[in-house]
């Protein structure tokens, strides 16, 4: 590929990777996934930059999260997200089992970020996707509406839901 090919490719890269990503986050709640599948996004972007330059920003927007999409569900197919979850877990138990004791105040700290943890990633994936573009990646409903393909009222609506459902399982 020649020196110009890099430079389009760089561009694409910062102009969509913090979005890119957001909207991974929002699908999986797996930070290091959202991570993984960003990375094969962008490998696939490399494939197709020919056509990819020939697009308009927004256009090259929607193809890599169509891409992006497409390979969150490739991926789940493939995996039980039950199974992934139960192992977590599991692991987490049998770190804390080993660690040695904490403070109370960690402790109760430690419990308050499982317990919101578990909670978003309980969400419906439509509230956990709006919720994490927003805090993540900073988009206004506005914004966030224009990528989902909804009106910004429905964005602020699911975000308000999301937040109350959040608050139910940290303040009972």
């Amino acid at each position: 590929m020649s020196a110009d090919a890099h430079i389009v490719f760089d561009t694409l890269y910062a102009a969509h990777r913090g979005t890119l990503y957001a909207y991974l986050l929002g699908r999986t709640g797996d930070s290091e996934l959202a991570l993984d599948l960003a990375q094969d996004v962008f490998v696939r972007a490399w494939r197709n930059l020919a056509t990819l330059e020939s697009l308009p920003v927004e256009r090259q927007r929607a193809w890599l999260l169509a891409v992006a999409r497409n390979l969150g569900v490739d991926h789940y197919r493939s995996q039980a997200t039950r199974r992934a979850t139960a192992d977590a877990l599991e692991r987490q138990a049998a770190i804390e089992r080993t660690a040695a004791p904490s403070a109370e105040l960690e402790v109760d700290e430690r419990h308050r970020l499982e317990r919101l943890d578990a909670a978003i990633c309980a969400l419906p994936e439509e509230l956990r996707v709006v919720l994490v573009l927003q805090v993540v990646d900073e988009r206004t409903s506005t914004e966030i509406g224009e990528l989902l393909g909804k009106p910004a009222g429905t964005v602020r609506y699911q975000l308000a839901q999301a937040r109350r459902l959040l608050a139910r399982v940290i303040e009972p």
